[in-house]
């Protein structure tokens, strides 16, 4: 009998994440793919807490969450409606009270949406607190499972891109798919530059310089294509500190890093130009 360690909870969790980038690029309340994500997440990590792990979660995390949840929760506990006179104008009062009821209101002025962003709290913290019981090569490798996400995005961006600068794809998903796999062109230009620190870590941690550069340089063409302005510099600021505080553990030639630093002014010329 193999005593090589269970992997099934890695591809769980790599397999969540990989879906949450396809289907759950929606902005609209109450979307069904939105909700699948949600469960998959806390069932997820509720198989993974049930197995034995030897990674113990720190308990300031813990508690940070337990307190982040609790704040939502505050929202939707009745408070008597005095607390509220002097603090809230008296349109937002209107809805915020129980039925039948003046001597009690809510914090929230949306219950409905509230609960909604309960849920989506809950599933994420479960699902990091799960990452955290995972052991250090299992973490590294759901790196695979966030590239084919952003690869699959990147590559319907580059279509849409290349065909028009205002297409929408309709009917594929229960929202209009406008960027990438996005309805927002400003979330998925924010899925490129978070994906920048990894690329690099890739390209220098794990020999890849190659196909990293390559990576790092398509992510900054789709941030360009974008139209984001915000996007592009946030891209390059991420980038060039990902550089310098990485290279410096790294064994990559100098030669390598000055590369990549005139290949990030010539971004930067293009970038201000565009």
């Amino acid at each position: 009998m193999s005593d090589r360690p269970s992997e099934w909870d890695k591809y769980l969790l790599g397999s969540v994440l990989f879906i949450s980038l396809l289907i759950g690029g929606g902005t609209a309340s109450g979307l069904y793919t939105d909700t699948l994500i949600e469960v998959a997440a806390i069932i997820t990590a509720a198989a993974v807490f049930s197995q034995t792990s030897g990674q113990r979660i720190p308990h300031s995390v813990l508690w940070l969450l337990i307190f982040a949840v609790a704040l939502v929760i505050l929202q939707m506990v009745p408070l008597p409606a005095a607390i509220f006179n002097g603090l809230r104008p008296e349109l937002l009062l209107a809805d915020s009270g129980l039925v039948g009821e003046a001597r009690f209101r809510f914090v929230s002025v949306g219950v409905g949406r509230t609960i909604e962003c309960l849920l989506y709290l809950v599933a994420s913290a479960a699902f990091f607190l799960s990452v955290l019981r995972l052991r250090t090569e299992q973490v590294q490798g759901l790196l695979p499972f966030f590239f084919m996400g952003v690869i699959c995005n990147g590559l319907a961006g580059a279509i849409q891109y290349s065909l028009s600068d205002d297409i929408a794809i309709e009917g594929l998903l229960p929202f209009t798919i406008n960027a990438g796999l996005f309805a927002n062109e400003n979330h998925f230009a924010a899925l490129l530059f978070v994906s920048i620190p990894f690329v690099v870590y890739y390209g220098l941690f794990r020999g890849h310089l190659l196909s990293g550069s390559l990576g790092l340089v398509s992510l900054l063409l789709l941030l360009l294509a974008a139209g984001s302005r915000a996007g592009v510099l946030i891209g390059l600021a991420i980038t060039v500190l990902s550089v310098v505080f990485l290279s410096a553990r790294s064994r990559v030639s100098g030669l390598s890093i000055l590369a990549i630093f005139i290949g990030l002014s010539v971004y930067t010329i293009g970038a201000w130009t565009r």
